[in-house]
């Protein structure tokens, strides 16, 4: 089992290093915004990651992020495991994060509540 400061270092890493990917290497015309890594958590024993994603956009849009993601994985996985400089890299697991999708609803309920207000106070 690793150290806390040192899975904390490797989340980190991992989170940057695919974030770079995206960014700067990792291309397809048919995803439409930028995917954005929210968070990776790494296993106590250095096995697996989760690496959170999000794209802001329609539900089809994600769709297509997730397929160019899904057939992306051996390589991120192998860019991953050249950074990390560790024995064994952890397997990289892809799920969606909504969290940005629901704070944004937040927002807005909140903006639309804010704008009720104000209304009923005009009268």
């Amino acid at each position: 089992m690793a150290d806390p400061r040192r899975i904390q270092r490797i989340q980190s890493r991992i989170r940057q290093d695919i974030a770079e990917l995206f960014l700067r290497e990792l291309k397809d015309p048919r995803v439409k915004g930028l995917i954005s890594v929210t968070r990776v958590e790494v296993s106590k024993d250095l096995t697996n990651a989760r690496v959170f994603w999000s794209i802001l956009g329609s539900k089809s849009e994600r769709r297509t992020a997730q397929r160019f993601i899904e057939g992306a994985s051996g390589y991120i996985q192998k860019k991953v495991a050249e950074g990390l400089q560790i024995h064994t890299a952890p397997h990289l697991d892809f799920r969606y994060d909504d969290s940005i999708e629901k704070g944004a609803d937040v927002s807005k309920l909140i903006d639309e509540a804010l704008q009720a207000d104000q209304r009923d106070g005009d009268e």
